[in-house]
């Protein structure tokens, strides 16, 4: 019997940002082929050059990927994608911006050939605290951030008061919280929640922190791989994009998941702007580091 299928809910309420992150995803997903389930085709911007076949209620991609819409039912139309001849690496759902993802998610404790996880949901920094303030809205926007693994707060950028935005959040939840602009973050932080520990342990959630760095300058090899191997005990994954100084003219992408620090060459640096790396792992370790870093 073959492995089950790693099971992702992304939710968030109207226009926070989940398409955006599933074009991402869909864009960058690597060696990995995804299988999304969508409510809806016109919302995504699938690169063109990416489109290898599309037929009705699929679109296949270059890259393995397949994005499907979800029609009568998500059940039916998530088993049928199990039953497809070819087996995918994992499979993410978009909930609809009024649904709750967490039933969604349970929809795996279900089904044998699917695993939880975990639920990201994408909170909008600039409207999440009127919306909950909305007797209307209230609970729905409630029962979706304490249905997270992660919270993505997106639209940083735009917010007027954003110190006051992670207070009100850190008040209503135990989740970790990972911020951005336009959904921009390493995909790999969004994947394996409930296998370290997400909130559904909620002592266990406490426990996490986000870290950002950015540098226009290019950076010393030695010195980042030297922090990232002495900090690696305390944090589960980091991605970034780096520009070393000793080959300042390349991209060089540095992923670690718990134990494992990779460093691979991606081209020629191009127009990309300075390096950027994103961590999530334990307080007691990130602690001591700061929150962000720019030179």
């Amino acid at each position: 019997m073959t492995d089950p299928v790693p099971f992702t809910v992304i939710g968030g309420f109207l226009g926070a940002g989940k398409t955006t992150l599933l074009n991402r995803l869909l864009r960058d997903a690597g060696r990995r082929r995804f299988a999304v389930l969508v409510n809806d085709f016109g919302a995504l911007d699938i690169d063109g050059g990416l489109v290898a076949a599309h037929d009705g209620d699929t679109v296949a991609l270059a890259n393995g990927c397949l994005c499907c819409t979800i029609g009568d039912s998500l059940v039916t139309t998530l088993l049928g994608l199990l039953e497809r001849p070819e087996r995918f690496d994992h499979i993410v759902v978009e909930a609809s911006g009024v649904a709750d993802p967490g039933r969604i998610a349970d929809l795996a404790v279900l089904e044998p050939r699917l695993v939880r996880d975990g639920v990201v949901v994408v909170v909008d920094a600039v409207d999440v605290r009127e919306r909950a303030s909305d007797r209307r809205l209230r609970d729905t926007v409630m029962r979706q951030l304490q249905a997270a693994d992660l919270l993505l707060l997106n639209k940083i950028d735009l917010a007027v008061d954003l110190a006051a935005v992670r207070c009100w959040i850190s008040m209503q939840t135990a989740a970790p919280l990972l911020e951005s602009k336009h959904a921009d973050v390493p995909l790999d932080l969004l994947f394996g929640l409930d296998r370290a520990g997400g909130s559904s342990d909620e002592s266990s959630a406490e426990a996490f922190a986000s870290w950002s760095y950015e540098w226009s300058e290019p950076v010393e090899r030695d010195a980042l791989l030297a922090m990232l191997r002495e900090a690696r005990g305390g944090v589960l994954r980091a991605k970034g994009i780096v520009r070393f100084a000793d080959s300042a003219d390349r991209r060089s992408v540095v992923h670690l998941v718990g134990g494992r620090l990779d460093v691979s060459d991606q081209g020629p640096w191009g127009d990309t702007a300075g390096s950027r790396l994103v961590m999530l792992g334990l307080r007691p370790m990130l602690g001591s580091l700061p929150r962000e870093t720019t030179t």
